[in-house]
Order: C-alpha cells, then sequence, then structure tokens
C-alpha cells in the first residue's frame, strides 16, 4: 500500500452517538430512516437543517443519487464493494487536533453540544481494497452530474478538473499535488467496508 504522505494522514468522522458513528442513514431500511432523521434534527446538529421534515425528502434523493454513482463508478474501476453506501470521513491537508477542536467548539457555537470526533491514522487501515475519495465532499464535487430531480442543488462553487471522480485512497497524493494551491482544498473519504474501522479501532485506539 502506497501511503501518503504526511500532511494527508489523519482521517476525522464526526458522529452524535456509538450507535450511528459507522452506520450512515442511507443504510438503514427505508421504514426506520424518518426515526433516525428524527434523532438528527434532535442533535441540533450544525447541518441538521437538511435533514428537518421540510428539507428531509430532497436532501435523501440527492444523497441516495450520488451514492449510486459513486458506487456504479467505483466498482467500474475498483471492484464491487461489500457495502452499498460508505462511511464517511474528512481528511484535510495539515489536519491537527487542535484544528478538530476548533471546529468542535465552532460546532458547539451552533448549538450541536453532542457531536463528538473520531480521527483514524490511514496508517492503522490494514486494507485499504475498499476506500476511496472525491474531491471536497461529494455533494458538491457531483453537483454537476445529479439528475436534475435529485433533489436540492449544492452551492454553485467553481467546478476543478478532479471533482465529479470518484479515486482510490492510495491516489490521494497525486490528486492533491494536482491540486494543492487550490484554497482550502479538502477530500471526502468514503470506506466501503465498515469492518475494517471496526478493526481499526480495535487493534490501535484512535487519537481522540
Amino acid at each position: 500500500m502506497r501511503i501518503p504522505q504526511p500532511n494527508l494522514q489523519l482521517m476525522l468522522h464526526f458522529y452524535t452517538s456509538p450507535e450511528h458513528m459507522f452506520r450512515t442513514v442511507t443504510m438503514y431500511p427505508p421504514d426506520q430512516r424518518e426515526a433516525v432523521l428524527d434523532q438528527i434534527v434532535d442533535a441540533e446538529g450544525w447541518y441538521g437543517g437538511r435533514f428537518a421534515v421540510g428539507h428531509r425528502a430532497a436532501y435523501m434523493r440527492r444523497r441516495e443519487s450520488i451514492e449510486q454513482i459513486m458506487h456504479d463508478e467505483f466498482t467500474a474501476k475498483y471492484g464491487k464493494p461489500p457495502s452499498m453506501h460508505p462511511v464517511f470521513f474528512y481528511l484535510r491537508p495539515n489536519l491537527d487536533l487542535d484544528t478538530v477542536d476548533r471546529d468542535l467548539e465552532q460546532r458547539r457555537g451552533h448549538g450541536e453540544t453532542r457531536t463528538r470526533y473520531l480521527l483514524i491514522d490511514l496508517a492503522q487501515i490494514a486494507d485499504t481494497a475498499h476506500v476511496s475519495f472525491t474531491v471536497f465532499d461529494s455533494h458538491r464535487s457531483y453537483s454537476e452530474r445529479c439528475p436534475p430531480d435529485a433533489g436540492d442543488p449544492a452551492p454553485a462553487m467553481p467546478i476543478l478538473r478532479d471533482q465529479g471522480t470518484v479515486f482510490h485512497i492510495t491516489e490521494v497524493a497525486e490528486v492533491f499535488a494536482r491540486n494543492r494551491d487550490v484554497q482550502d482544498l479538502a477530500f471526502e473519504v468514503q470506506v466501503w467496508d465498515p469492518s475494517i474501522l471496526r478493526r481499526a479501532i480495535a487493534v490501535e485506539p484512535p487519537l481522540r
């Protein structure tokens, strides 16, 4: 496995309950999602507004559309992953504990008091066969590729050459090098096999 350069090592994952740590809303059967979305709204998350009753249907259509596109693309390029839906992480250049703590304090300023975070070093992932990433978060990255009926669009932003594409995590150093001058450059990591995350934190405790 080719390990990314040191300033792209830490994957960041926010969660509000250990029960949902590695289980995103699209992993739940449709008849259980309303209850899960209600829990997210009750937690008063920074981005919880998208899950409010008046917005969740449009958001979920868009999210399911994007996840399907990414799944199909990952399958075509790297083989079919174990899960239809990924667990999402942030991967930011030069991320450290102080930066994450400041982010968490900012979230608390928005009333997001229940949020916790998990940091996993990529070196803790023994098998990265089913780990991918996009330039910026997938909603922004795939904003130009969603069907017109896939819910509310992401905010209009400049489109980079590498947006709208799923890359394997071993390509992150190369993609970073092509885009290193982009302001506020960040990546979203998609882990298509939650079991590797459970093994990672069982073998070596996460940093936080």
